[in-house]
């Protein structure tokens, strides 16, 4: 039996950034998938960085609260925006260079998409409800509301990108969580997905092994082939690109 692609899976934070957290349903999603889910803790010293990503086959850049926007823009934090740990922050940009640089097959969920955007010097959109909409008729809301199910709404994806050729359709019902999203596209990158308000729901850099990005939240959807199905595509990239299997 041969051993399962290991996939590392960035860690989030508490209210307090006291202890570090994960949602169960990535690691199951990724387990689900094929590969060996691995947690990765970020409040250490950057130079531990590339030992971690010794360790890696893959990896999910996974959601969390919102960068400083100083990252990508002159703007001032918007007054709805929740700050995250910049712990969290300087350590993922510093691992994602070290991603890249090596080719590591990676898949971004939701801020993980973000941080791929903005990496690549790409923008985002601070909240999206300020955003201007073209076609009002068509404007959906993107964040799940207090006391209410979690959203969901329909996307166009490519299915030529290498999201939308492990999905195999071009029409895909999402969830969605986030108030924030892509404003410019960062270098190199395509878009595969928008949704009927023209959010940015996916993109990736097709020169890459695997560097795609979704702006919803597959792995709590995992239960439905097409939601599994980018765990998968991650899985099998980390199984056939490794760098450490070359």
């Amino acid at each position: 039996m041969n051993p399962r692609p290991v996939i590392g899976i960035t860690t989030d934070s508490n209210d307090d950034d006291t202890r570090y957290m994960s949602t169960i349903t990535y690691a199951q999603a990724v387990e689900r998938a094929g590969g060996l889910p691995l947690l990765i803790p970020y409040a250490v010293d950057h130079a531990l960085i590339p030992q971690y990503v010794d360790l890696l086959d893959g990896i999910c850049f996974t959601g969390g609260n919102d960068m400083d926007p100083k990252k990508y823009c002159d703007e001032e934090w918007h007054p709805r925006c929740a700050k995250m740990d910049v712990r969290r922050q300087e350590f993922e940009f510093a691992l994602i260079a070290e991603v890249e640089k090596r080719r590591v097959p990676a898949l971004g969920v939701c801020f993980g998409s973000q941080l791929m955007n903005v990496y690549r010097g790409g923008s985002l959109i601070q909240f999206l409800p300020d955003q201007p909409c073209e076609d009002e008729k068509n404007r959906l809301e993107h964040r799940r509301l207090p006391d209410k199910e979690p959203g969901r709404h329909p996307i166009k994806l490519d299915v030529n990108s290498q999201i939308g050729k492990a999905i195999g359709k071009s029409d895909v019902s999402v969830n969605t969580y986030h108030k924030q999203a892509v404003k410019k596209i960062g270098r190199g990158l395509r878009v595969i997905a928008t949704a009927p308000d023209g959010v940015i729901e996916a993109f990736e850099d097709p020169t890459m092994p695997l560097f795609a990005a979704v702006q919803w939240h597959p792995e709590r959807l995992a239960d439905e082939p097409e939601h599994l199905a980018p765990f998968k595509l991650l899985v099998s990239k980390a199984a056939s690109d490794s760098p450490r299997k070359k």
